[in-house]
């Protein structure tokens, strides 16, 4: 009677790329335990994991909520600013007809300008 030869089992671990998450190696850890356990711990561990999605969640829209504050308080802000000031002083066409548009939140502001229309007889008369 010859003796077989034992053959050696070999067991690789290896993950496709990515971060080793603290699940993955509790999952690890979890499957080499012995039947009861693994199996009480591999569902504890899937618990924790949905937990920790879920407040990670919370956590994410949390910060959207205060980002989405934060514009709406700025878009509030800009429209607190003063509206420029358009006056308009005489009839369009007559010789001291003149626009004028300031803006306070600019520091200069525009000056009278001395644009005037021609009196031709071909032009015609806006009011």
């Amino acid at each position: 009677m010859t003796a077989e030869p034992k053959l050696i089992e070999y067991k690789f671990e290896f993950q496709w790329g990515g971060e080793d998450t603290w699940f993955t190696k509790a999952s690890r850890w979890a499957q080499k335990q012995k039947y009861p356990i693994n199996h009480l711990t591999m569902g504890f561990i899937v618990w924790l994991w949905e937990k920790w999605v879920d407040g990670k969640v919370e956590l994410e829209m949390a910060s959207v909520d205060k980002q989405a504050e934060n514009i709406k308080n700025q878009w509030e802000n800009d429209d607190e600013q003063p509206e420029p000031e358009i006056v308009e002083t005489g009839v369009f066409g007559d010789e001291d007809w003149s626009i004028r548009i300031s803006n306070p939140v600019v520091e200069g502001r525009t000056k009278k300008s001395d644009t005037s229309m021609g009196t031709g007889s071909n032009e015609v008369r806006l009011e």
